[in-house]
């Protein structure tokens, strides 16, 4: 076995924020908990347990303010919430809710999605086993007409529960149909707020959709007024303060707060609502929010800093599986730092947790760097981790595990979409963009801006299958032609158009047929950049995002996503004309196809992935590179990432310490003249 020394020159920083990203619990790796340290905030945890306790005993909803300095750890703790008590409670992840007049539908979509989940140790969903848990799906006769008749079993459920329930057959029978594997997607769709295709109705039983606000809100109730005999449902509002802005671009808290109120107002039983926000921005907008609605919050936590003690812990989970793989097993656990840098560091005996994490990081930097300097390649010292390479690796990361959660279009409503795409066109800097380009029902649906030559052009994106629903989403468009003729207006649609039969069909052949305007596809891969940007937007307004060991802001975000051109490869913003079709790779000087595969060239992309990770961490084993390329690209072989490196070793990008070593042992290094374009 190696030393600690040689150790951690192989080995990625385990303090390096790219890889510790945080976010939906039910979507995050598993690396989010195996660092836990039990004593962090535990009287937080006690809290909360205890109010639980209470919901479980009486029913009676209950609300947390949940606050604390950005990097408190505030994201981290629900993580802990959900894994500790998911055997007494539901979980939901509710992100930041960014369109306006659209909080209860946005509610209710990650109130099901986050209902889908199967916890650990389950083999079914939260959602069947909420269904399976409620008395009346126990009682031995429903049962029995469970398996028979639908209408029988919407009908015994109805007389259990004769009034308060919103649109009490349709509800009912969906839950009906939760239980069949062949539509419990479908069902979920419903559920959700999505509008399902006229076909997916039929199967169902139910004539309609779920497409208002009120109509939102009716469906959560339900949830709350038949299961409390049920675990409860534990919502967890989090990273708040990057919702909706008001007119003046600042915080408006009222709508997620409105909804916290209307759960009690109501009396929707058997929910725990936890809303998560960093303390400054809570003192500045908690004078915004009404009285009324600052009454129903039960109990308000706040998140301290941690002793040096707990850091030491959590620095010592993060350094154990280094020590490890070291012969001899360092003394201290939290080698190769010492309680002395810590003291010094925190004289007054507290730490922020996340900035003790970067402190940690920026230490394991200069020890390794320090190591390494009478080893490098002709005397040549790698200069510090540029923020570009740090940058498109959470990029990389963050953007694969948008491709691992989003896997169909459907998972968002076209309003959040508009929203995605406006916010990706923004930073991009297109000018004169402007919300709610149709007036109604389908105003959310639509925006406008100004393209390059000066003309206005209108966005409408509608992916509702329902082809009722496009019929009038069509009809919006037509008004909105007859106000504005010097509009050219742009469609953005996958789903099904219809046939010469529909409405919408015709009126769509009338607009978009011999004219100057233009229907466009959207692919699923350009939803994930969109998404991807989305993220980390929301991750910088909450102050979660991290690049070299420090918080990085909104404005630095969107330079850096300028500079490096990472939408450059969205189709759909190349279809709209925003990005150039094709990009130049900086690096090589190469013209590179940035379009989705098949037609996507991956062998740039391990490239740059490659070339990019040895430029972050400066020194590292070829192992661990080999590892974290099949980490980002598990369909690409070792020998083709092997292939990929050696090409950046003759094109003298990087080179190898020692190549006469054995593999586990070989080091590679940059070349830092590369980083300006390789060796003159």
């Amino acid at each position: 076995m190696a030393t600690l020394q040689q150790i951690i020159q192989r080995e990625v920083n385990p303090f390096d924020s790219v890889t510790f990203t945080t976010g939906n619990f039910w979507t995050q790796s598993d690396r989010a908990t195996t660092a836990t340290v039990e004593s962090i905030h535990q009287s937080a945890i006690t809290q909360v347990e205890n109010t639980l306790q209470y919901v479980i005993r009486d029913s009676r909803t209950r609300s947390i303010l949940l606050t604390g300095d950005s990097g408190c750890g505030k994201s981290y703790l629900l993580t802990r919430l959900k894994k500790n008590l998911n055997d007494r409670a539901f979980f939901v992840y509710i992100e930041p809710c960014l369109v306006r007049g659209y909080i209860w539908q946005h509610t209710l979509r990650h109130a099901v999605d986050g209902l889908m989940h199967v916890p650990e140790g389950e083999q079914e969903s939260q959602l069947l086993l909420w269904l399976k848990g409620l008395s009346a799906y126990n009682d031995n006769g429903i049962l029995q007409r469970l398996l028979g008749a639908r209408n029988h079993f919407v009908r015994e459920l109805r007389s259990i529960y004769p009034t308060g329930i919103y649109q009490a057959r349709d509800f009912f029978t969906v839950l009906y149909s939760l239980a069949n594997p062949d539509l419990y997607f479908s069902a979920c769709d419903w559920l959700r707020g999505n509008s399902v295709s006229e076909e997916e109705l039929g199967l169902l039983g139910v004539s309609s959709t779920i497409e208002t606000e009120e109509a939102a809100k009716g469906i959560i109730a339900n949830f709350g007024r038949i299961s409390t005999d049920n675990k409860p449902i534990v919502l967890c509002f989090d990273q708040v303060e990057a919702g909706v802005r008001a007119s003046d671009g600042s915080l408006d808290l009222t709508p997620v707060f409105n909804v916290n109120t209307a759960f009690h107002n109501n009396n929707l039983k058997n929910f725990l609502i936890i809303v998560s926000i960093i303390q400054d921005k809570w003192r500045i907008c908690q004078n915004t929010i009404l009285r009324s609605d600052l009454a129903r919050i039960s109990q308000t936590i706040i998140l301290r800093q941690i002793d040096l003690e707990q850091v030491k812990a959590l620095w010592a989970t993060r350094l154990s599986p280094i020590h490890a793989q070291t012969n001899p097993e360092p003394d201290s656990p939290i080698a190769p730092f010492n309680e002395q840098q810590l003291e010094e560091r925190y004289p007054g005996g507290r730490a922020n947790l996340r900035a003790s994490l970067g402190f940690a990081g920026r230490l394991y930097e200069e020890y390794n760097t320090g190591y390494s300097e009478t080893a490098t390649i002709d005397n040549i010292t790698p200069p510090p981790s540029d923020y570009s390479a740090a940058f498109n690796l959470l990029w990389q990361n963050e953007f694969n595990n948008t491709k691992s959660t989003i896997t169909r279009l459907r998972q968002f409503s076209s309003p959040e979409l508009v929203e995605m795409l406006m916010t990706a066109m923004n930073v991009l800097e297109v000018e004169n963009i402007s919300s709610r380009l149709l007036s109604g029902t389908y105003s959310s649906y639509s925006f406008s801006y100004q393209s390059n030559n000066g003309t206005k052009v209108g966005i409408m994106w509608n992916e509702n299958p329902n082809l009722r629903s496009f019929s009038y989403a069509m009809r919006a468009c037509g008004r909105a032609l007859q106000s504005d003729r010097d509009i050219n207006l742009i469609l953005i649609r996958s789903e099904f158009l219809g046939t010469r039969r529909n409405r919408g069909y015709q009126t769509y052949q009338q607009i978009f047929n011999n004219s100057s305007h233009q229907h466009l596809q959207s692919s699923l891969q350009s939803v994930h950049y969109l998404r991807t940007y989305q993220k980390l937007v929301n991750d910088a307004r909450s102050g979660d995002l991290v690049l070299n060991f420090q918080p990085l802001s909104l404005a630095n975000l969107q330079k850096l996503v300028r500079e490096n051109r990472v939408l450059y490869r969205c189709s759909l913003l190349q279809d709209l004309g925003i990005v150039p079709a094709i990009i130049v790779d900086k690096d090589s000087n190469s013209n590179v196809n940035p379009n989705p595969v098949p037609d996507r060239n991956l062998n740039i992309e391990i490239t740059e992935f490659l070339f990019n990770f040895v430029r972050h961490h400066q020194f590292l084993g070829e192992q661990t590179l080999i590892r974290q390329a099949q980490t980002q690209f598990a369909e690409v072989a070792e020998a083709e990432i092997k292939e990929q490196i050696q090409k950046l070793v003759e094109e003298e990008k990087i080179s190898f310490i020692n190549p006469d070593a054995r593999p586990e042992e070989r080091l590679i290094c940059l070349i830092p003249q590369a980083v300006a374009g390789g060796r003159q």
